[in-house]
Parts: structure tokens; sequence; C-alpha cells
């Protein structure tokens, strides 16, 4: 009542407006006897009322559970999107059926933090990448083991979308290429610094790689060539974070901790468009 007759004597002063605001303020406050008060007098919660606030909703249909560790990537198969593949912490792969968690393999033998897995184009084969190099591939009907190969550490790979080609960045710069599973390799040389981003064009006959100085480069990927560099004002001010292009390739869209994101012609190597983010890092 105290409180309420304070209010009275200074409402001159305070607009209908604010007093709705503060009535809206009050209206949760519990007030009752024998509650946890700060030092202004104010009920707090108790661990009960902590516990079912750090308690979070599950909406999913399947969880996975066999992971004993974060999971770092997850990738469905291209062609019928009912299998799963992730990697974790744990360092080990695991491949499984999306409609009911079912385990069909079991990546093992890595050395690392599993954070690359992905399926072929055609879903025939599943690779594995950990943090040390080791790369592992794996045919999923029989669930062998048919390449493996161990480079410096592992950035980011991806399969040729058309190919049973697999493509990976290390953190000395080079880029590697194998055919799986007779393992022919072909390397391509960056600029003395990490790549942190790569990704084959749908022709299949180029790859984008972006580099920690913020260069990008679009590679020919069968003379091992670059066909365009883009570097300087054209190119990023920091590490790149990730690519993408359009549907043909035509285009490809960078991002960078430098808080830019440009598009870039393929054909050109022009940057058509250059947009800076609003939020800084």
């Amino acid at each position: 009542m105290d409180n309420f007759n304070i209010l009275e004597r200074q409402k001159t002063h305070i607009s209908l407006s604010v007093l709705d605001d503060l009535a809206e303020d009050f209206e949760d406050v519990d007030f009752a006897e024998g509650g946890v008060e700060d030092d202004e007098g104010w009920e707090t919660e108790d661990e009960g009322g902590d516990e079912q606030m750090e308690s979070s909703r599950d909406d999913s249909e399947l969880t996975f559970s066999k992971h004993t560790g974060s999971v770092f990537c997850v990738n469905l198969d291209p062609v019928s999107n009912c299998l799963a593949v992730t990697g974790g912490e744990d360092d080990k792969a695991f491949v499984w059926k999306v409609n009911d968690g079912t385990l069909l393999l079991e990546c093992t033998g890595h050395k690392d933090s599993v954070t690359c897995s992905s399926f072929s184009y055609d879903s025939l084969l599943v690779a594995s990448g950990d943090l040390s190099g080791l790369i592992k591939v794996w045919k999923v009907e029989t669930k062998e083991e048919i390449w493996s190969f161990e480079v410096g550490d592992l950035e980011w790979m991806e399969w040729h979308p058309c190919a049973h080609v697999l493509v990976c960045g290390t953190a000395d710069g080079n880029v590697w290429m194998w055919k799986i599973p007779s393992g022919e390799c072909k390397t391509y040389q960056g600029p003395g610094c990490q790549t942190t981003t790569g990704k084959i064009l749908p022709d299949g006959k180029r790859a984008i790689v972006g580099y920690e100085d913020g260069t990008v480069r679009i590679w020919d990927l069968k003379q091992g060539s670059p066909l365009h560099i883009i570097k300087g004002l054209d190119g990023h001010q920091g590490a790149l974070t990730c690519v993408a292009c359009n549907k043909d390739g035509s285009l490809i869209l960078t991002g960078s901790v430098d808080c830019r994101a440009k598009l870039i012609s393929t054909v050109s190597g022009k940057v058509c468009f250059d947009r800076t983010s609003d939020i800084s890092i």
C-alpha cells in the first residue's frame, strides 16, 4: 500500500503511459513470503526455477546419440536423402538412417576430431576427414574402407559433383585432388597461407578456393593453374569463411571475417557486387 501511495503522490509527474508500463512490470512479480530476496528486497528464483528455465523444448522427431562428444559436421546422401553421415569430437564418423536412427557404418581409425564428412555424388561412397589430416573413404554398401591418405591439418573437404574425385584444402595453403580409389593425385599450391574454404563449380572443371589473406582463386582443375586471382581491393581484407555459387557456376558469393560479401563473375573474375555487413566482429 505504501508503494501505491508514493505513486499516487508522484502521478502528476509521471505520464499515464509510464504507469501502464509499470503496472505490466509489476504484474508478474511474486511477493510471496518465504522467498529468497536480493539486496533490494525483490524475490529471486530458487534452484527449482533455474532448472525449469534451463529445460528446453525438444521438437525433434529423432535423436541420434551414438556420438560421445560434440558433433562438428553432418551431411545427407544426395540421391535419396535417407542417410546421414556425422563426424564429431569423439574421433568418429557414423552413417545412419534418418528415418529411425539405425546405424549402418561406424567410420573408425581417426586420430583427431572428425570435422569433414560427406557422400559422393551418387551416394555410393562416404568420406571422413579429421583435424590431423587423415582422410578415409568407405563404400557404403559393403561398409569397407577402400582408400585413405594423410595430409597436413585439414581445413575443408568436398566431393566432385559428378565423379569419384575428392578435393580438400589444408592449413599449409595446398589444395589436394584425388581419384578414388586409385589415389591418382594433383596438388594446387596457394599463396603461402592457409586455405580456409573451397568449392568445386557445377561444371566439375573449376574450383573456387579462399585463403587466409583474403585472396580468392578460381582454379582450372585440369591444367592446375589459376584462371583468376581476386586480391587487393577486389579481394577480401581478412580470411574467407565461406563460398557458394549459383546453379550454372557463373557467379560465386564469398564471405569473410572482414564483414564483407562479394559477388564475383567466374568468367571475368570481376567483382559484380560488394556488400558490407552492418554487424562488426
